[in-house]
């Protein structure tokens, strides 16, 4: 089983502490922190060559803080080019120190010794992100925003022609704010992704290079205790293992026109079902690790409350369930995965 790069690894566990912490600065607190594991680790780093970048959104996902370590042990020194776009980014942090600074063709190049550097920047955030629905999408730049032909994305390094010269690879890293969850992360070049809690971690293979991300990822619901208005009660909780269930819904007694719709982590996947002695079959995806399931009530029928007998197939059991919904009450079911 391939692991998380333990560098990587040990500081983003470090993460919650640094971001909850009440210190003067906040900024402070995670240069301190980052410079401390960059010595511990430095040896370690500078047997291979690779590009890696952590990046941490705030709470409000206005900005993030990026973590970023470039390691060359083929040159005998490195320079980071910033473009004219590139004026308003925000550096809080170098390791080591720059040795020279010099301007080339609108370009300003910032020297560091033999073996490369680490940074700590604030980015804005907010403008990289697409709302669609509750989803939450982020994407690299493609093509068409980056200055250079050929390149796009996030590259190893500026230069195809000297990527294309030296043993090396990409190491990426993203870590969510706790009140968020991860829905799916892919990229466009090969190499093998990994997750830990908030922390999910990709690195490509060896001398990959132009890589696009698309991360999605929601703000996680919490169990509702009311819906619509109406007081919801959670009468069982099913443990399973699957992302999905299979779900039979019908009116085991008699057919009295009850009409419901069900109620999905907070979306809708059902409205306005008729509960019939014939039944009907859904899917239920389970893509949290904690998810719900709530009748809700359209009408009254002609006993009232609306009663629906499900069968929930979970791959490896049955379960035999009635819910019960009314104008003043809902009633549901929770969903635990491991």
């Amino acid at each position: 089983m391939r692991l998380i790069y333990a560098s990587l690894l040990a500081f983003c566990l470090l993460i919650p502490d640094i971001l909850s912490a009440q210190a003067p600065s906040m900024n402070e607190t995670i240069m301190a922190t980052f410079e401390k594991v960059l010595r511990k680790k430095r040896d370690e780093w500078s047997k291979s060559n690779f590009n890696s970048i952590i990046l941490v959104p705030d709470a409000g996902l206005k900005q993030a803080v990026v973590f970023s370590q470039l390691k060359t042990t083929s040159f005998d020194s490195i320079a980071l080019l910033l473009t004219a776009q590139d004026k308003a980014r925000k550096f809080l942090y170098f390791s080591p120190a720059p040795v020279d600074t010099v301007m080339n063709n609108g370009e300003v190049q910032i020297k560091f010794p033999t073996g490369g550097f680490s940074y700590i920047e604030e980015k804005e955030l907010a403008n990289n992100l697409t709302f669609k629905g509750d989803t939450i999408i982020y994407k690299t730049d493609s093509a068409k925003s980056v200055k250079y032909p050929g390149s796009y994305g996030i590259r190893i390094m500026d230069d195809k022609e000297v990527t294309r010269s030296i043993n090396s690879r990409l190491s990426y890293a993203w870590y969510l704010p706790e009140d968020y969850e991860y829905l799916s992360y892919t990229c466009n070049k090969k190499g093998y992704w990994q997750r830990k809690g908030s922390l999910i971690h990709f690195v490509g293979d060896f001398d990959e290079n132009n890589f696009l991300f698309d991360i999605r990822f929601r703000k996680k619901h919490a169990q509702p205790t009311i819906l619509q208005g109406r007081k919801v009660d959670f009468t069982k909780t099913i443990q399973v293992n699957g992302d999905h269930v299979d779900v039979f819904i019908n009116d085991a007694q008699k057919e009295d026109g009850d009409i419901i719709s069900l109620n999905l982590n907070g979306e809708w996947i059902i409205k306005g079902l008729v509960v019939s002695k014939a039944g009907a079959k859904i899917v239920v995806p389970l893509i949290h690790k904690k998810n719900y399931l709530v009748m809700h009530a359209e009408n009254l029928g002609s006993i009232p409350p609306n009663t629906a007998s499900m069968q929930i197939n979970d791959g490896a059991k049955v379960h035999q369930i009635i819910l019960n919904s009314d104008a003043g009450k809902s009633e549901g079911i929770l969903f635990t995965r491991p």
